[in-house]
């Protein structure tokens, strides 16, 4: 039964990086019609919106979702969430789609490390997977040192960022409401990005009807679903492995972008999706040792 647990919440882990992943498309082209922090404003607009109406729907009918003891995590992952949110979305105006990918997959050396500081240990396999996706993501990427963009850095401060997101997510996810602890985290998001967007940006409503179905996109799949799915999943997985699945956003957002925006895969991108793939099978060598 544990192993089918652990299975289920692998499931639910890639189906969030393939969602997350391409995300990263259709971020890229929202920017085209409007600026990020606005486009970040609206997305979580959308989200929160649902959420609360879930939660209106549904309070009288469970405990759980009326219990606030853990209000203060759900508005400090807001708070996490809405800086690495607008560096991300800054970021993509300067780098390209695999290459924000590979930069903030490196949530997955990050999350371990950290995790060491509050007594997560991570096992041996997961560390040898993260070894092996590491190389998998540099060939993905295909950059060098010396050719670290603006965008590059933006992204990889907010891969620190998501690390500590999903450490906090490992330490809730068993006894929070999804619908809860998303209400109040999304509208954390909403009202801080708002205050950002009436001092840094302008929008017209023509450039947010161009970026419409961008948004929805982002906020229904990646934002609503994307994150409840993350949540469920961690409820069952160690940080450290959810990180390393959840990192295979990168491959989904390469193939996203091969696809959708004609920027084309090499060989040694393609290599770098399979070490990626290579990487996260190792990581279950656990799991598979125990059958």
């Amino acid at each position: 039964m544990k192993n089918k647990e652990i299975i289920k919440a692998d499931f639910l882990l890639l189906m969030t990086a393939f969602i997350w992943g391409f995300a990263f498309v259709f971020q890229r082209i929202g920017l085209e019609f409007v600026g990020p922090i606005t486009f970040v404003f609206f997305r979580f607009l959308i989200s929160s919106s649902v959420f609360i109406l879930l939660f209106k729907l549904f309070a009288t009918k469970s405990k759980k979702l009326r219990d606030s003891s853990n209000d203060h995590y759900a508005i400090l992952l807001g708070l996490i969430m809405v800086i690495g949110m607008i560096l991300q979305q800054i970021g993509l105006q300067y780098t390209t789609v695999a290459r924000a990918g590979f930069v903030t997959s490196l949530y997955i050396i990050f999350v371990p490390i950290l995790g060491l500081f509050i007594s997560i240990k991570t096992d041996l396999f997961t560390w040898f997977g993260v070894s092996i996706a590491l190389v998998g993501f540099y060939l993905l990427a295909n950059i060098s040192p010396e050719e670290f963009l603006l965008g590059d850095i933006l992204m990889f401060i907010s891969s620190i960022l998501w690390a500590v997101h999903v450490l906090i997510i490992s330490r809730i996810a068993k006894r929070i409401s999804v619908i809860r602890v998303m209400a109040i985290q999304f509208t954390t998001v909403t009202i801080m990005s708002g205050i950002l967007m009436i001092i840094f940006e302008t929008w017209t409503f023509s450039e947010l009807s161009g970026a419409l179905y961008s948004l929805l996109f982002v906020a229904i799949v990646s934002s609503c679903i994307g994150f409840s799915l993350q949540v469920l999943a961690q409820r069952k997985a160690p940080p450290a492995h959810s990180a390393l699945l959840l990192s295979m956003e990168a491959i989904f957002a390469s193939v996203g972008g091969w696809f959708i925006l004609n920027q084309y895969l090499t060989a040694f991108e393609v290599l770098g999706c399979l070490l990626i793939l290579v990487g996260g099978l190792t990581s279950q060598a656990k799991l598979f040792k125990n059958n």
